[in-house]
This record gives C-alpha cells, sequence and structure tokens, in this order.
C-alpha cells in the first residue's frame, strides 16, 4: 500500500493531486444526494440545483488548474533540525506567467514522518516571486528523505486542495536533542594545559627544518643553516593543543521495553557532552560501535559529531566483549581523555 500511494503521490501520470476540504465535502454529499433525489422526479429545480452543484464543481477545477499554471519552487538545499524542536526552511516561489497572478498558495516540502506548517501566499503577481517560512517538526532523531516540493491551492471556492509536486531529491539529517551539562561532567582542561603535537604549528617546541614560504616570519630563519642558500631555512615549531577528550558511546540497544529510549537518552547525553567541551575550547572525538570521528574544534567539528550521531544504528545484539573494542581502541589513543557513555 505504501509503495502504491508513493507512486500516485509522484507518478507523471497523476499531474495534480486532489484532495478535499471540509465545504468540499459538504458540496459533494449536497450534489449527489440531489442527483440521487432528482431520479424520476421529473421537478425541474432539482434537476436545476444539481447541474449548478456540478457547475460549481467543473469551475472551481479549471479556475485551480490555471492558478497552479506556471509556478515554480527554488530547490531546497540539505538541511538540518533537531528531535523534537521546530526547523525553519525559507522556501523561494517564483510565477513565469506573464498576465495572470496566482492566489491563495501554500508550499512545504514533503517529509514523511514530519508535521508541516506551510508557507503561505496571499498573491503572487506575475512573474514575481516571494519567500515564505516553513515549519517542520521531527519526532526523533535521524535521516529523513525530501519526497519533493509540494505547491498547493484552494482557490477559488476553498472546495479542494489541489496540489503540483515539483522534484526536489535532498534529504533532512535530524540531530539529536542538546541540553545543558554540568561542568562537573566534562573532563577538566584549562587553556594553559595545551599539549605539543607532532604536526607543524607555532608556539610550541622545536619541530625542524624547512624551505622558506612567503608570510613566515623573518624571525624564524635559521642564518647558520642557511648560509648560501636560497630559499633559506626556516625553524618550524610544533602546534600547540589542548588534551583530546572522546567521547565513547556504547549504542547496542538494552534489554527491556524501555531500550529504544534508554539508547535515545545515551545518545543526547553524548552529543551533549561533545558539544559542552567544544564550547568549553577543547578537541573532541567519538568513538561508537559503529564508526569513528576524527577529533577536531570549532562549530564545524560539532556539528560533525552531530551528523554522525543523528545516524548512529541502534545495535539489537549484544556479543560478549563487543565493548572491549572501545577500551582497545582508546588504549591506543595516548594522553587523550575519555568520556563513556551507556545506555
Amino acid at each position: 500500500m505504501g509503495r502504491l500511494a508513493n507512486y500516485v503521490w509522484r507518478s507523471d501520470f497523476f499531474p495534480r493531486k486532489l484532495s478535499f476540504t471540509r465545504e468540499g465535502r459538504v458540496v459533494f454529499v449536497v450534489a449527489v444526494g440531489l442527483g440521487i433525489a432528482a431520479v424520476n422526479t421529473g421537478n425541474n429545480l432539482l434537476y436545476l440545483v444539481f447541474g449548478l452543484s456540478l457547475a460549481l464543481i467543473v469551475i472551481s477545477g479549471v479556475l485551480s488548474e490555471t492558478n497552479l499554471r506556471g509556478i515554480r519552487c527554488d530547490p531546497m538545499p540539505e538541511i538540518r533540525g533537531t528531535a523534537a524542536g521546530t526547523t525553519l526552511v525559507v522556501l523561494r516561489v517564483r510565477s513565469v506567467a506573464r498576465r495572470r497572478p496566482a492566489y491563495s498558495l501554500e508550499a512545504w516540502p514533503d517529509v514523511p514522518g514530519a508535521a508541516v506548517v506551510p508557507a503561505r501566499f496571499l498573491v503572487l503577481p506575475p512573474s514575481g516571486e516571494a519567500e515564505g517560512v516553513v515549519r517542520l517538526t521531527f519526532p526523533r532523531r535521524g535521516e529523513f528523505p525530501v519526497r519533493g516540493l509540494v505547491v498547493a491551492t484552494t482557490f477559488p471556492f476553498g472546495f479542494f486542495r489541489k496540489a503540483l509536486i515539483l522534484p526536489a531529491p535532498t534529504r533532512v539529517l535530524v540531530h539529536p536533542r542538546v541540553h545543558a551539562v554540568p561542568g562537573a561532567e566534562v573532563p577538566p582542561g584549562a587553556p594553559g594545559e595545551e599539549r605539543g603535537r607532532p604536526l607543524p604549528g607555532a608556539g610550541g617546541d622545536f619541530l625542524g627544518l624547512r624551505d622558506f614560504r612567503p608570510g613566515d616570519p623573518p624571525k624564524w630563519i635559521a642564518h647558520r643553516r642557511s648560509a648560501g642558500l636560497d630559499p633559506p631555512l626556516v625553524r618550524e615549531f610544533e602546534r600547540l593543543a589542548s588534551p583530546v577528550i572522546w567521547v565513547a558511546l556504547s549504542n547496542i540497544v538494552p534489554p527491556g521495553r524501555d531500550g529504544d529510549e534508554r539508547l535515545e537518552r545515551a545518545i543526547e547525553e553524548a552529543a551533549s557532552l561533545a558539544v559542552a567541551a567544544i564550547r568549553q575550547g577543547r578537541r573532541v572525538g567519538l568513538v561508537s560501535l559503529s564508526g569513528v570521528v576524527d577529533p577536531g574544534a570549532g562549530e564545524a567539528q560539532a556539528m560533525r559529531l552531530l551528523d554522525a550521531l543523528a545516524t548512529t544504528p541502534a545495535l539489537e545484539m549484544n556479543p560478549p566483549g563487543v565493548e572491549g573494542r572501545l577500551d582497545e581502541f582508546l588504549r591506543r589513543e595516548t594522553g587523550a581523555e575519555a568520556v563513556f557513555v551507556r545506555p
């Protein structure tokens, strides 16, 4: 049934999607009732009212189709949201019709499983464009496919809602919720505790010599070693960085009826700890039974971690010693600190 509904919704064989409004159901029921009542009665007034109701339905269909002709919607980029939160999406609707305006338009992305409040446009002038805000609410974290962009109208009488489907293959990544974390839960690490890393940088211990590059400070030139050399040699130093924090997540569904809920709370806790540590200026990495995100700092790293946690699968089996993989990985990361998160 789901495949059939998806085919009807997206197939070119059904170019327009039609649904009744509350008023439209009343008009349809009245029209059918009048048609049944007029059979073999010979009452011309019933036939007249029946014909008028059918004419209203036909006129409504013709005008709504004319209203949707020439409407375009700009593609929607890949967006990110938060579980149980409201995500705002800006959609731009354009009209390529040169003479007639469009009235009473609605636009929204078709995202299965999400609650949608569409963007509404009262009037769209000929060859004009307008922007509207769509509100999406997702019940859970994960990856939600966008089947297309929907442009609909109830013009002229509000009996039916006719929709035009525009292809827009993209997705929405929904991050787990992030809540405030007390400072005591994040491993301590002040800005004065930076350690040298065996990577080129500035401010650490001496690392080696290399050729001079445009932009290097002249005070770094090793004059004795550079005698007779072109370009001269400059001293290179280790890069300073704070100790790495690894967030170790055991993404196995625990036994019990509330196992899935407990795992989701653990994922939210891991996301909250990682974001709190990054906001303190720390370098944070993520290791789970499904993959590793290399350590990094800054808002870009926070986004990478949240993207990974949004698609972290819930593993159903818990073979003996499976969490030992996390311990083994962390033992190889010398000088790093770890925070274990379990359901």
